[in-house]
């Protein structure tokens, strides 16, 4: 059984170590919907991603299984790290463009909120994740939402609370 996600942020230094580039942790952990196979995922920003990969390989770099490189989400360029530790993987992610406006941040948010409004979200989409399926597209499932799944969750941003209630009592019954 692994350490609590908790636990392993702050053995490693993890936020004070990424401090500088607005970490925020994201994923299924936090949400109560992690399944054995789950991650931990913090998302970062940096102005200069070179700036994010030399501190990344400082303080990560001989931690077991680290890789360190260039990707592209939202049509820009990002940073991601993957390391192992304490028995978790674990998953930095970095863009250029405010942590709050990357689409992880708000599709855990979103997911955060659906899952306040109605707790029994996470046993539905938990199931789902065992079967294979990732989050958003067991959140959509779930909810009966059509299209890219990452889209459609994006979607729900706006939508109040009376609104994400009734979408979910008639997927839920």
């Amino acid at each position: 059984m692994n350490p609590d996600f908790e636990f392993v942020i702050e053995s490693l230094g993890l936020l004070n170590i990424l401090h500088d580039f607005n970490p925020c942790i994201i994923g299924t952990p936090p949400l109560g919907i992690d399944i054995s196979t789950s991650d931990i995922d913090i998302a970062c920003s940096a102005k200069d991603l070179s700036h994010f990969r030399c501190c990344s390989h400082q303080n990560f770099g001989k931690l077991k299984d680290y890789r360190c490189y260039d990707s592209i989400a939202q049509n820009l360029p990002a940073v991601i790290v993957q390391f192992h530790s304490m028995g978790w993987e674990l998953e930095l992610f970095c863009q250029t463009i405010p942590t709050e406006q990357q689409w992880g941040v708000r599709h855990f948010r979103i997911e955060q909120r659906l899952l306040e409004l109605e707790p029994r979200l996470r046993i539905a989409v938990q199931q789902l994740k065992q079967k294979g399926i990732k989050t958003e597209p067991a959140f959509a499932q779930v909810l009966g939402l059509e299209g890219d799944p990452y889209v459609a969750m994006l979607e729900l941003e706006q939508s109040c609370d009376l609104i994400l209630k009734h979408l979910i009592s008639t997927k839920l019954q």
